[in-house]
């Protein structure tokens, strides 16, 4: 990249400013010295180690209280017969070379100068004139995860069962993940992770879009796009009024645990609303990258079994989902491609904003009208155990407010917020329907 590149795509980030949903700050972006930006990082490691051995002895805890008093349950109806003992790689293409298939990677450039992973699933086998005939669709995941989670399932993810029904499938990830890579950006310098969800559906989402557009086989001016969570969120945003322009380029729009309205948990578990109140006091979590210690242990132990036991106690004593729908024997597969770097800013909006999310508001202005004509057809999956979430309010909004007719839901009353990619029976459940709605749109 040139100098002049980045001269350019530093002016575009500027100019883009104005264009976010809500100004911040005044719309002006914060100032730190070098020596503040050093306090910091001091006092935010202390704190952040503090709060990761009260929260790992908290979760032990409350499994060792679990495993008490279900000592006596078998888990034989989890256990998912493989005919080969795989090895816990935090790598897909490990994976999908057993179903003969490859992952190949992709860089992408935001207009704010982020640099972004892009996962596809192919077939080497396949000519050109079949991957012509395969329809685009993009994958996006949810807060602190990677495009793995939907894959890491094997034959029995989202990922492989849309590619092996026809569709060329995109697997997209957001800034920074597990490399923070910016064109003139280090990632000590707080002005790498002076972002939230706002940026992430400005720039991240358009640009993977258009990256698919571009580089798919076939000759789609439009794609698919399915997002779990926060994935769901930006597309929302983006697609309110079209802010961003990209109605055009999505023809269905497929939203698992859609997170447009908070649920009860972030307002009934105290662990959560304590890091609510640390995550905006600079010193706590600092002003960087959100628990960066957190990275350095997965870096140590990803391939182990007990990082997928310690990342799963901890995510269930927060967010009180289960394992009860899921194989036991991948359970910690899963777990190798979580968690990611996310800004500290990012994480205050999820939980600190009081026109927004934690407070069981929409993140967009309730009562008016988000959608119109050019809005593509939109699925929603809801899960009725989800507390992270609020669902039920994102349907009444639908029907109470939009006046498109192009909508469609599913209600799933087992399932929790990660079981709509990890459930044993994921491919009946949500798969058979989003293939239902596709074809649907395409008749």
């Amino acid at each position: 990249m040139t100098q002049e590149d980045v001269i350019s795509l530093a002016s575009d980030h500027n100019n883009a400013q104005s264009a976010h949903l809500v100004p911040k700050d005044g719309g002006q972006k914060k100032s730190y010295s070098n020596l503040t930006q050093i306090w910091y990082t001091f006092t935010s490691t202390i704190c952040t180690i503090s709060f990761l051995s009260v929260l790992m002895v908290l979760a032990l805890t409350s499994r060792l209280k679990w495993w008490l008093s279900n000592r006596n349950r078998s888990d034989a109806e989890h256990v998912y017969h493989s005919t080969q003992e795989l090895k816990l790689v935090p790598d897909l293409n490990y994976y999908y070379q057993f179903l003969d298939l490859d992952i190949k990677r992709y860089e992408i450039l935001t207009k704010d100068g982020f640099v972004l992973n892009m996962n596809r699933i192919i077939n080497p086998k396949e000519s050109v004139d079949e991957r012509k005939r395969r329809k685009p669709i993009l994958l996006l995941h949810g807060l602190l995860q990677s495009s793995g989670s939907f894959c890491s399932g094997g034959k029995q993810s989202l990922g492989y069962y849309l590619f092996e029904n026809g569709y060329d499938v995109w697997l997209g990830n957001n800034r920074c993940g597990f490399e923070p890579r910016h064109t003139f950006l280090d990632p000590n310098d707080f002005k790498m992770w002076d972002w939230d969800i706002v940026d992430m559906a400005q720039y991240d989402l358009p640009a993977m879009i258009d990256h698919v557009l571009a580089n798919c086989d076939s000759p789609a001016t439009n794609l698919s796009l399915i997002c779990h969570s926060q994935g769901t969120t930006q597309g929302f945003i983006s697609l309110d009024s079209d802010r961003f322009g990209i109605s055009k380029k999505i023809n269905s729009f497929i939203a698992l645990s859609p997170a447009v309205y908070g649920g009860s948990l972030l307002e009934e578990k105290s662990f959560i609303k304590i890091i609510a109140q640390m995550s905006l006091k600079n010193y706590f979590f600092g002003i960087k990258s959100f628990l960066p210690i957190m990275m350095k242990m997965r870096n140590l132990l990803v391939s182990t079994k007990l990082f997928g036991f310690l990342s799963y106690i901890m995510f269930n004593y927060l967010f009180d989902w289960t394992d009860e729908l899921w194989d036991n024997d991948i359970k910690y597969r899963h777990f190798l491609f979580s968690p990611v770097y996310v800004s500290v800013k990012l994480m205050s909006w999820w939980l600190n904003d009081k026109n927004g999310f934690k407070s069981s508001k929409a993140i967009l202005e309730h009562n008016k009208q988000w959608f119109d004509s050019n809005t593509p057809a939109i699925f929603l999956v809801v899960p009725l155990k989800d507390k992270l979430v609020d669902g039920a309010m994102l349907v009444k909004h639908m029907i109470e407010i939009e006046s498109t007719n192009k909508f469609d839901l599913i209600y799933l009353e087992k399932y929790s917020h990660l079981d709509v990619l990890w459930s044993k029976t994921v491919i009946d459940d949500i798969g058979v329907p989003i293939l239902s709605f596709l074809k649907k749109l395409n008749n």
